[in-house]
């Protein structure tokens, strides 16, 4: 069965990830996605060089091809107007148009939501921006960095006193494409029942704050901010992470402490501090919070991780290993969900990738072709929209399509 999105046309104009990545999402749920490269290709096609530079890394493009597959690829210059007009046929077959340019350059490039509304009154024309249409920053540039950096998220990971969290790079991003994907989806359905078109606009800064919702509601609402902890002085030592014989790590997660104080001290071998009035209570184990991960520390370097997992089920608590990157990408409960897939033997795919945050009983998600190569499908696409081989030829040879 075709996903959800299936008969939706996507076009889109998109660079490095956060737009790429809505692209992508919308592609995965079944949109027809054509991905509009100027001359010289989206920078994300030689983004591995700078990672391959930065950490080692090596292999195929992992970054062009995560945020770039379902979709076909044409490479126009919208500066030549023969390629601003193909581009417009394609407008006027869309029901999507898709950008992650800064607020003012699509108007600029003669391909702003007035000019493409006029064309297309149904047309769902998408920006995610960086700051969002407003405000004295709507038109400053962005990338993922500055995006975790101004809208808290650096702040709200990491011990108290420390510097900002150094996050791996991306997570902005992603969180940005989701909600950009999601937004549409919500636009399209509203067109369903009026008929009409409409801008939407997502940011990476509105995206990141939506994902940080509980905490930021803390300031807004209590004109308080949830403060960092210290893992050494946790206020709920069973909610906390804890370093075991093997040197890996589990994370226990109690937020109902009183209930299930009995079951992590039965489980740590640890019954006789159940009554002891240092940690009788909530309050009390706050208190002396220090003393008591420093006695959960001692009993938890003990025994491996995979041993203490094994006790914390058996005895009713709520525990879970703190896993690399590695290990999450080889997680059976991952792989069961789709999560990441298995691609071998698919022609120019590669033998796995991340999958699906969601799941479909009658109209799954699916990965149906690799990220394109530059240009790849140029011909094609011209094609469909009625232009003969020779005047594809043509444009060719005039350099309209890169």
């Amino acid at each position: 069965m075709p996903g959800p999105l299936h008969g939706v046309r996507v076009v889109e104009i998109t660079l490095f990830q956060q737009g790429p990545v809505a692209g992508m999402r919308l592609g995965d749920l079944g949109a027809e996605v054509i991905k509009v490269e100027a001359p010289g290709g989206d920078p994300g096609r030689g983004f591995m060089r700078i990672i391959g530079a930065m950490v080692g890394l090596k292999g195929r493009n992992y970054y062009f091809e995560h945020c770039n597959r379902n979709k076909r690829g044409v490479v126009l210059d919208l500066k030549q107007p023969a390629g601003l007009e193909a581009f417009f046929r394609l407008i006027d077959s869309a029901d999507v148009f898709l950008n992650n340019l800064s607020i003012g350059a699509p108007a600029r490039m003669g391909i702003g939501p007035e000019t493409l509304l006029a064309r297309n009154p149904r047309l769902i024309y998408a920006q995610a921006s960086g700051w969002g249409r407003r405000g004295p920053d709507a038109e400053a540039l962005s990338f993922d960095y500055t995006g975790i950096a101004r809208s808290g998220l650096m702040l709200s990971g990491g011990e108290a006193g420390s510097p900002p969290t150094q996050m791996l790079p991306g997570i902005g991003d992603e969180m940005g494409g989701l909600i950009c994907a999601w937004a549409v989806c919500a636009a399209l359905f509203a067109r369903e029942k009026t008929g009409q078109g409409q801008v939407v606009d997502t940011s990476l800064m509105g995206s990141v704050i939506a994902n940080l919702g509980l905490i930021m509601s803390a300031p807004a609402i209590l004109g308080q901010e949830f403060p960092r902890e210290s893992r050494a002085q946790a206020g709920n030592p069973i909610y906390n992470h804890y370093r075991c014989a093997d040197d890996k790590w589990l994370a226990l997660a109690h937020l109902q402490p009183d209930r299930y104080w009995p079951k992590v001290l039965k489980a740590l071998g640890l019954a006789e501090l159940e009554h002891d009035p240092r940690f009788a209570t909530v309050e009390a184990r706050s208190a002396q919070a220090a003393a008591l991960v420093e006695v959960f520390d001692r009993r938890f370097a003990e025994k491996t991780r995979a041993q203490w997992l094994e006790i914390m089920e058996a005895a009713g608590c709520i525990a879970a290993p703190i896993q690399s990157p590695a290990e999450v990408a080889a997680d059976p409960q991952a792989l069961a969900n789709d999560y990441f897939l298995r691609l071998e033997g698919r022609d120019q795919a590669p033998a796995k990738t991340t999958g699906f945050p969601w799941d479909f009983s009658a109209t799954p998600a699916q990965y149906r072709r690799p990220a394109p190569g530059y240009g790849q499908h140029t011909g094609e696409v011209l094609a469909e929209l009625g232009y003969t081989p020779e005047q594809i030829a043509a444009l060719r040879e005039q350099g309209v399509l890169g």
